[in-house]
């Protein structure tokens, strides 16, 4: 019996553990019966995958019958203390001093979290040195700290060469600076004045793996794909298309990194406030989501068809869509049969707080450039007709081309991407697209009287 006994537990502690596909032990000293949370991170934000309490002994267990995805992960032990894994074994555990985690905690069956925190103590012991050194003016001390500061940066380059491959080497490197080379020499003889900008268009993600889908739960990736395109709004929308080919390309084929960078960069683009950049993403969708359906959903495809399918006709040099309204005579007026050298599509709402300011800033533009041939056609959402004739009084936009949907027919925000109120498009004589989005009255004017006459 006590054989059989023996063998049952046993074979009860081994089918514990091969159940167990993920299990991370955590023995502290200095912490007591407090609740634990293990978060991964995730863009700018840690989301908890798991909790659990610490025992009477100091000792917390982790576990669940599915790997955890890998990547950066916090343990929040109470307290504000925290301290980031590595999650790439499965099954490792640690011990740690509740009062000093960093330099205290030694692991045990996890290579990545033993590179990881030999780097990170060796940080902390000369990031004290330095701090000591900060308060003292004298030069022998301002010597000393920057001589530490100079092994510093060669520790983290030798630590990231050595252990090339490991999660741990990447990640510090995804933190570390480009090194920026000695810019080359024009045919001229001098400097290239671009040189760090051209070196920063081509050399950004060089410290980053985008072929590692761990990369993805980690706060870096995202914090620098906006990084990258902020300060390069101004290029040209087929620059901005091939920079955003290369990212992408970075990615291995049907990879999660590959649908996250899609993901973000096509994100920045459908959120710019830059006139033109809609440009770009429209191309990111047929591209990238419409070719290669196979990292997506079929809701996801529909409604990525229904978008490119409308905004397509409302990009810069595009003819606009004709669109059949009533005006306050009753009368039919469509927008295609506008006679005028330019024309303003201003959609609004009776009740928008932006409209308000913004229309009578609208009629003084059209005043001053009516009778050289500048139009407003501008439709008001809803069909309320009562409030759209006071609108009409209280502004004084009758020299406007007024016009309402009285059928319900036309959806606005789709066919119009009229997504925010007010909605302007600043169109040629033709009726193609010169100007749209969120436009100062000045930059209206200047694109207005670009085109009257022409």
């Amino acid at each position: 019996m006590k054989y059989f006994y023996l063998l049952t537990i046993s074979l009860v502690c081994l089918s514990s553990q091969l159940f167990a596909q993920y299990r991370i032990e955590a023995k502290f000293k200095n912490l007591r019966d407090s609740v634990c949370y293990l978060t991964y991170y995730y863009e700018d934000v840690n989301y908890v995958q798991d909790s659990a309490k610490v025992n009477a002994n100091g000792v917390v267990v982790f576990q669940a019958k599915q790997n955890l995805e890998p990547g950066l992960y916090n343990l929040m032990i109470g307290g504000w203390k925290s301290i980031d894994i590595l999650v790439v074994e499965q099954q490792f555990s640690f011990e740690a001093d509740a009062k000093d985690l960093v330099n205290s905690i030694k692991f045990t069956g996890s290579r990545e979290n033993d590179l990881f925190y030999s780097y990170q103590q060796k940080i902390v012991r000369e990031g004290v040195k330095i701090a000591l050194l900060e308060a003292k003016t004298d030069s022998v001390s301002i010597n000393k700290k920057y001589a530490i500061q100079y092994e510093l940066e060669q520790y983290r380059k030798k630590f990231v060469t050595a252990f090339a491959g490991t999660f741990a080497s990447k990640l510090i490197k995804a933190t570390m600076p480009m090194d920026l080379p000695p810019a080359p020499k024009l045919s001229n003889g001098q400097e290239d004045p671009l040189w760090s900008n051209k070196f920063f268009v081509n050399h950004f993600f060089d410290n980053f793996d985008l072929t590692d889908d761990r990369m993805i739960r980690t706060p870096y990736i995202h914090q620098n794909v906006a990084s990258y395109f902020e300060p390069l709004t101004y290029l040209p929308i087929d620059s901005l298309i091939s920079l955003s080919r290369k990212i992408v390309e970075k990615a291995g084929r049907n990879t999660a990194m590959r649908k996250y960078l899609i993901t973000k960069t096509t994100g920045f683009f459908e959120t710019s406030k830059t006139m033109g950049h809609d440009a770009v993403f429209v191309y990111m969708m047929k591209k990238y989501y419409l070719q290669e359906p196979q990292l997506w959903d079929e809701n996801t495809i529909k409604l990525v068809k229904e978008r490119v399918f409308y905004l397509e006709k409302l990009l810069i040099g595009s003819k606009i869509p004709d669109v059949k309204l009533t005006d306050l005579a009753g009368k039919e007026q469509t927008l295609h049969a506008q006679n005028a050298d330019c024309t303003i599509l201003y959609i609004y709402a009776a009740d928008c707080g932006h409209c308000k300011n913004f229309t009578p800033q609208l009629v003084q533009l059209h005043r001053r450039y009516a009778d050289k041939g500048l139009l407003v056609f501008a439709p008001i959402f809803g069909n309320d007709l009562e409030t759209w004739g006071e609108f009409i009084k209280h502004y004084q936009t009758q020299d406007f081309v007024n016009v309402i949907d009285q059928t319900g027919n036309v959806n606005f925000f789709q066919e119009f991407d009229a997504q925010y109120t007010p909605t302007i498009y600043i169109l040629d004589k033709e009726k193609r697209v010169v100007g749209k989005g969120n436009l100062a009255i000045e930059d209206m004017e200047q694109i207005v009287v670009r085109y009257l006459g022409k």
